[in-house]
């Protein structure tokens, strides 16, 4: 046995004679950012990219690595080979936030590679964690040696987050530059990146909140949709093929109301046709579940379940998308939280 392979050995008989620290549920929510443009004092925030990918917090509790998607859900047998991250963390409980992509030929996040991930069953998830393995790239530490570090200011907090990750094979640091928020838009813009996130260095971490201390600024303009019908693609008949999304979100109210968006008729593959079908055909309704009355006739409803990703070119006036086409199915956020961003609630 080699000396490192003794060492990792003492390690593992360690942690197994000490009892798992209980991880606070204050630090099991991620914070959100709000939408907005360059903030006119670069000097004040810190810039990170933004990765095209599903949020996830990973629960080390000096034993077990849990991976939780930001609606709660477990995804730990989903991404098997981020176990090796809790080995890393070694003796430190801790709780980190990220996000989890699938890079593409060029080293880009694709969300449409990550959709195969997302959707597969714990067989599949195995196999394709070798062929089509994620990285996970971690920004924030919400929890660490029995003490949260929610109410510390980014700053220690992204210090502390730098002294306990070591880089590993499907992880690494989320690049963070303070100051430099047009240099990091122009090289997000120059890498064909989603876009860039911009927070206070003061700011503290908001568990579950959508905070005006931390800024998305997008190149593209993407973000999520609740599906409440569909029609068929023409000529196919009534039963046919897909031929639009018929989307909306919820508004701020005490009572929710789903308000309508637009058509998605394009971004579809032949995979995508088919699951979404029978995703939707397995929700119909008889009666609409948006607010407005939508223009699109013959329109299939569906119970207001489904989110998904959706990319546009902007909102014509009086709210309706423009030139938007289909990402992915979303699994990481429940319905009743997607709202227009531009508008987000506080």
């Amino acid at each position: 046995m080699t000396a490192s392979a003794a060492i990792a050995a003492v390690r593992s008989r360690r942690r197994r004679a000490r009892p798992p620290l209980p991880i606070p549920a204050a630090a099991t929510k991620p914070m959100f950012a709000v939408l907005s443009d360059l903030p006119a004092d670069e000097s004040r925030y810190a810039f990170e990219f933004k990765w095209d990918g599903m949020r996830i917090l990973s629960l080390w509790d000096g034993q077990t690595l849990t991976l939780l998607s930001r609606n709660g859900l477990d995804n730990t047998w989903v991404y098997p080979e981020l176990q090796a991250l809790g080995e890393a963390l070694g003796d430190r409980p801790c709780v980190l936030d990220g996000e989890v992509c699938v890079l593409d030929a060029n080293d880009r996040p694709s969300f449409t590679l990550l959709q195969q991930r997302m959707k597969a069953d714990r067989v599949t998830a195995l196999k394709r964690s070798k062929t089509l393995p994620v990285q996970y790239f971690l920004f924030d530490v919400l929890y660490l040696d029995g003490k949260l570090t929610i109410d510390l200011p980014w700053t220690k907090r992204r210090a502390l987050l730098e002294e306990v990750t070591v880089k590993g094979p499907n992880w690494e640091l989320s690049p963070a530059r303070i100051g430099e928020g047009t240099a990091m838009l122009e090289t997000a813009r120059a890498h064909n990146l989603e876009g860039i996130v911009a927070k206070r260095v003061d700011s503290v971490y908001e568990p579950g909140r959508r905070s005006p201390t931390w800024l998305k600024i997008k190149i593209v303009q993407r973000q999520e949709f609740v599906v409440g019908g569909y029609t068929n693609e023409k000529g196919t008949g009534v039963r046919g093929g897909l031929g639009s999304l018929q989307v909306g979100y919820y508004d701020c109210s005490d009572t929710p109301k789903l308000h309508y968006a637009g058509g998605v008729g394009s971004g579809f593959t032949a995979e995508t046709h088919a699951r979404l079908l029978k995703l939707l055909r397995d929700r119909e309704i008889p009666k609409s579940p948006f607010v407005e009355r939508i223009p699109a006739k013959k329109v299939n409803f569906v119970r207001p379940e489904l989110v998904v990703e959706v990319e546009y070119r902007r909102w014509f006036q009086g709210g309706m998308l423009q030139q938007a086409a289909f990402k992915g199915v979303r699994t990481d956020k429940p319905a009743r939280e997607v709202v227009r961003e531009d508008r987000a609630c506080g």
